[in-house]
């Protein structure tokens, strides 16, 4: 199982409930945490750095992300992976997280109008360092994922990968060439993909490739199969880490049961048989 906690949503109900998703994922074996300095203007990372201890930290492999400068009163964030930026976002993130190294720091996004050699030469500084063991990148862009493909070393790339958005298999070969760590964020396609998809569809005009009736139909297929084990453990194949979030402890212990449920490997690969793949060239 290669499971790990996105924070993005965790203090949507309150930091008691953080602390406690927090907790309980460490003591059912989650280890891979995955945050970033934007995530409530800094309040994540510095829940994650209250809550674990010192004697926690060898356990832990922590991730975060830089590129997203905030404004002045915390209300939003304009892009800068500037060299400079970088790395007084970095140097940030680790005061509020409470740790001297971060196993693995991204590029929080990025255009092919970016210096993007400045943004890859920081963070290979920030690793020579010794602030960060791995560098990633976290994009959607094909563009941006194969000039860091030619013109880097990076270990990780994060990107949206779920049964309803399998572009990135169209990069698996060169990515797995190079040894990069896939780490696939949106597992659960905002909620589409679990028991709550019903619900979930009426505030869903459409979802990447997919308009409403589109989607419709094949959420129909999808749930003749168990959601969300069919869509966690289906990317499970692929994925390095798999990295679904969690707004309460209920959701963080439904994710744990789908990922332990018994699944066939013919069963998943007949559901992926059923669905399309997209290419980035239909979708950009």
């Amino acid at each position: 199982m290669a499971l790990g906690l996105g924070t993005m949503t965790i203090l949507k109900r309150g930091q008691e409930e953080a602390t406690e998703i927090l907790r309980t994922a460490l003591d059912e074996g989650i280890v891979h945490f995955d945050t970033a300095d934007v995530y409530a203007n800094g309040a994540v990372e510095s829940l994650i750095g209250q809550t674990f201890s010192p004697e926690d930290r060898s356990r832990l492999f922590l991730a975060s992300k830089g590129g997203n400068r905030m404004n002045a009163t915390g209300t939003g964030w304009t892009w800068d992976p500037s060299y400079d930026y970088l790395k007084q976002a970095c140097f940030e993130s680790l005061n509020r997280l409470e740790t001297s190294y971060l196993d693995l720091y991204y590029v929080h996004g990025g255009t092919m109008e970016d210096d993007l050699d400045a943004s890859i030469r920081a963070m290979k500084d920030l690793q020579q360092e010794g602030r960060i063991k791995e560098y990633g990148l976290s994009s959607l862009r094909p563009n941006v994922i194969n000039y860091w493909l030619e013109n880097s070393d990076f270990s990780y790339l994060m990107t949206p990968y779920s049964l309803l958005d399998r572009r990135i298999e169209e990069l698996l070969p060169r990515l797995q060439e190079r040894n990069i760590k896939l780490v696939a964020r949106g597992p659960l396609a905002k909620g589409l993909l679990t028991t709550e998809s019903t619900s979930r569809l009426q505030s869903v005009d459409r979802f990447e490739q997919y308009d409403k009736e589109q989607l419709e139909q094949v959420l129909t297929t999808l749930q003749a199969y168990p959601l969300p084990a069919m869509a966690l453990q289906a990317i499970d194949q692929q994925a390095d880490i798999v990295l679904p979030g969690a707004s309460s402890v209920s959701q963080l212990q439904a994710n744990l049961k789908a990922m332990r449920e018994t699944l066939s490997a013919e069963e998943i690969a007949h559901v992926l048989s059923l669905l399309p793949v997209h290419t980035y060239t239909e979708h950009r």
